[in-house]
């Protein structure tokens, strides 16, 4: 799950991100200066998963401070055959996932609160840019 929060089931992921959008969207203002950036994927047939690498960044610019979120992670995607009405239909089900960030939480959480460019966003790096 996210780095920063624990859950279970669909309803309580709907649940989740439905709380986070107007957050969201009131911080980052009415430019709405956000992206996300697929940096990696790899598809591992053998233990059924698939793993991506992206670069989440979000300039909140209606908090005075004008703080930015800019953190690199991994999410692993395990999935599985379904089925529908006891036929095979190809489809896939994401039946869990896993993400990490490439700095801990804590220091993530501390770019809400320090002027952009403080805090690096990867341990491969030493302050974004």
């Amino acid at each position: 799950t996210d780095p920063t929060l624990s859950f279970i089931g669909v309803d309580k992921y709907v649940q989740n991100v439905g709380n986070l959008v107007p957050i969201v969207e009131y911080a980052l203002g009415e430019e709405q200066i956000s992206n996300s950036t697929l940096l990696d994927i790899t598809l591992d047939k053998d233990k059924g998963y698939i793993q991506t690498r992206w670069n989440m960044i979000g300039e909140l610019n209606a908090l005075f401070w004008k703080p930015k979120i800019d953190v690199i992670g991994r999410t692993k995607f395990w999935y599985r055959q379904g089925e529908t009405n006891g036929n095979d239909n190809g489809a896939v089900q994401v039946y869990f996932y896993d993400e990490e960030w490439e700095i801990p939480a804590g220091l993530a959480l501390l770019q809400l609160v320090t002027p952009a460019g403080t805090i690096r966003r990867s341990d491969e790096e030493r302050v974004i840019s």
